[in-house]
């Protein structure tokens, strides 16, 4: 199982160590490094949630005890990496999953890690295994449809509404396409290419530039914003079946 991550400093060597440490952690994949927890902040809402945030404490505008909040909405977990003993208290009342003191070990940044791996499995197993489908709002007052996960081939936003095209048919849906993030980026299947596009992982068939090729015939563009991101988790094994 890996684990996708986010590590937040505003010392540039310190980020490059923890990125560096993080690097030789088996089940960790990196997505992106930042100095500032408004520029992280805004990594997440765009491209979905996060297995675990590491963030310094110490940090200017808003340090890692008040964003941890906001923080906290985007990933299941968040470890503090900080030179300050004294804010563990005031990590863990926000939550904290773990409290590294600077210098960093690796021994203890890896046990760290097997800790939430484990969780995160017996989380997942739970959440995705006995949960095999969602009820949406339909498209006239207090109707609902009840949609397998398994049957999701992506999402279209449209205007007010959400277009979701599966296996069998296409439903419509009024509920936000911020929402149905929310719930289903966490979710092993789901990845969203594009301001207006999420695709489920088990109908790409392939990728030929900036197109994404899914085995109902449709092909999708991959938006500019998004292309890096999911570039690299291509390359790195993250979306195979």
């Amino acid at each position: 199982m890996e684990l996708i991550s986010i590590a937040i400093d505003d010392e540039p060597h310190a980020l490059a160590e923890i990125s560096e440490l993080l690097s030789l952690v088996p089940g960790i994949i990196i997505r992106g490094t930042f100095s500032n927890t408004s520029d992280a902040i805004g990594h997440l809402q765009d491209f979905g949630p996060v297995d675990i945030v590491f963030c310094d404490i110490s940090m200017p505008v808003t340090d890692g005890i008040e964003g941890a909040r906001m923080l906290k909405v985007y990933c299941d977990h968040l470890v503090y990496t900080t030179a300050h003993r004294n804010y563990a208290e005031e990590a863990f009342h926000e939550g904290a999953s773990g409290y590294l003191v600077k210098p960093v070990n690796l021994e203890r940044l890896i046990e760290n890690v097997e800790q939430l791996k484990e969780i995160q499995e017996k989380s997942r197993r739970i959440e995705y295994g006995e949960k095999k489908f969602a009820f949406v709002t339909g498209n006239t007052k207090h109707s609902f449809i009840k949609v397998f996960y398994s049957e999701i081939v992506y999402f279209e936003a449209l205007l007010n509404h959400i277009k979701i095209i599966t296996t069998k048919n296409t439903e419509i849906t009024y509920v936000g396409l911020k929402q149905l993030e929310r719930d289903l980026m966490r979710h092993p299947d789901f990845i969203r290419i594009g301001k207006s596009h999420m695709i489920s992982i088990n109908y790409l068939k392939k990728v030929e530039g900036n197109m994404a090729f899914m085995t109902n015939g449709e092909s999708l563009a991959i938006g500019e914003k998004y292309r890096n991101a999911f570039t690299q988790l291509l390359r790195k094994g993250m979306l195979s079946g």
